[in-house]
């Protein structure tokens, strides 16, 4: 006696393809999210050799348009800090860049400027 053909239907090659292709976003996402938490580590991880150096010493250094090398759109405000609050008494450093900019709207004009501040500290490991 035959067994009654059962209508099983597997998947279409379009099918198969397409979450191929959503599978290969994801993996290449997910590789350059590892490639940028790589290079963060590797730069957490280099020694500061020369603490008493004169590019590290406390004050505030303004840079204006057209002062950055290759940067010409942009200006900078660099503040050093020694010891910030007083819990580290000379072996830590306390560093904020400000970067100023005008994007540029989609009628050509400068927009209002706009900052971006990037904050963070210096430990020495002695």
């Amino acid at each position: 006696m035959k067994r009654p053909i059962r209508n099983e239907r597997g998947f279409t090659l379009g099918e198969v393809l397409v979450a191929m292709v959503v599978l290969s976003v994801g993996l290449v996402a997910v590789a350059t999210g590892f490639q940028y938490a790589t290079s963060g580590v590797e730069l957490k991880a280099l020694a500061l050799t020369d603490w008493a150096s004169v590019t590290l010493s406390a004050g505030t250094t303004t840079e204006g348009y057209g002062a950055i090398a290759d940067a010409a759109r942009y200006r900078r405000v660099t503040t050093i800090t020694d010891s910030p609050g007083g819990a580290c008494t000379g072996s830590c450093k306390l560093v904020q860049v400000t970067v100023f900019y005008r994007p540029v709207t989609g009628q050509g004009q400068l927009d209002q400027e706009r900052r971006l501040d990037v904050v963070t500290t210096f430990v020495s490991r002695r």
